[in-house]
């Protein structure tokens, strides 16, 4: 992922000047395509050489170490920081992170980077303007990626639809025990279970370690259905006929006829990267702040209390001890 900013900064003229790995065995890789680029062995060492120069500041390392990284950048001047999620691994971390970013003035955003894709954006101004009815149900299904790391874009992607906070969660995390493929130390399993949000809209996912197939998304209005599947371009819509919207919904035979979806359906990480450090230049408010980041996180830890719980409603949000609660997401 580090790699993929790089190259988004260059394609949008940003001059990359220092860069931090603790694997050295990578700065080879690294100078070879930016031989100006300063490179150290941690952030502190960056930070205290660079800190005064920089406008921005990316946050790729897996995700333990994402709060010290921006805590430690935001107190240091960063004007600007852009994270991969998790904003934090665990809610009060998550907290004051948004807190001293806030207070320090520096901008931050949280890299949930379907909130910058036109597709989505032009989907949801479809389900605005009533021409599939109003949302009410989004699924999603996913092989073996970990609750945490697909499973928090997945859940920001139905607050983004939605438009509207989550009001209870129940999970089940798997207990097959697949190891991380980023290391033994990140313990970040699958799962399924249900999000119940405030304004009515019912979110399903399933991210079970007994697949191994695509994703793929499914969001249903009173009169029409979405499918979609990403890694395929594979945008379809189909509803009622605007004659038929009269008829009872419990005449769910009727005809569904499609929907020509004219929006964006390729999903490039590094351009949609591109479009998020553009947007931290450009002074606009950022499409996914920290306090998006936090709730994607909180819906997450709520998954793995009602798992502990046998599968317990948890409302949300979440307060007292499950504020400190876990979760070594990669």
């Amino acid at each position: 992922m580090g790699m993929r900013h790089l190259v988004a900064y260059q394609k949008v003229g940003v001059e990359v000047s220092a860069a931090c790995d603790q694997e050295r065995t990578k700065w080879d890789q690294v100078k070879a395509q930016y031989p100006s680029i300063r490179l150290y062995p941690d952030h502190q060492a960056l930070l205290a050489s660079q800190a005064k120069r920089l406008d921005i500041v990316s946050v790729v390392t897996n995700g333990p170490s994402h709060a010290a990284i921006t805590l430690d950048a935001a107190n240091s001047g960063v004007p600007a920081i852009l994270t991969e999620k998790p904003l934090a691994t665990r809610l009060d971390e998550a907290r004051r992170v948004i807190d001293v970013c806030s207070k320090a003035g520096c901008r931050l955003a949280v890299n949930h980077i379907r909130r910058w894709h036109s597709g989505h954006s032009e989907l949801r101004r479809l389900f605005r303007k009533g021409s599939l009815g109003e949302l009410r149900h989004f699924s999603v299904q996913c092989g073996s990626t970990g609750l945490g790391n697909m499973g928090g874009h997945f859940v920001d992607l139905m607050r983004y639809y939605a438009e509207s906070e989550i009001e209870w969660v129940i999970g089940f995390t798997d207990k097959r025990g697949t190891p991380n493929p980023r290391g033994i130390q990140f313990v970040d399993p699958g799962g399924y279970g249900m999000l119940q949000f405030r304004n009515g809209m019912r979110g399903f996912v399933d991210l079970s370690e007994d697949t191994g197939v695509p994703y793929s998304f499914q969001l249903v209005g009173v009169y029409g259905r979405v499918q979609i599947e990403e890694l395929s371009q594979i945008w379809k819509i189909s509803c009622r006929r605007e004659e038929d919207r009269s008829v009872p919904l419990t005449r769910y035979g009727l005809p569904q006829v499609e929907i020509p979806f004219a929006g964006e359906t390729t999903f490039d990480i590094v351009a949609l990267t591109a479009r998020v450090i553009e947007e931290l230049f450009s002074g606009q408010p950022p499409s996914c702040t920290g306090e998006d980041g936090y709730r994607a996180l909180e819906a997450i830890i709520a998954f793995h209390l009602s798992d502990r719980l046998g599968g317990a409603k948890v409302q949300l949000p979440l307060s007292g001890e499950a504020l400190s609660v876990e979760v070594h997401i990669a």
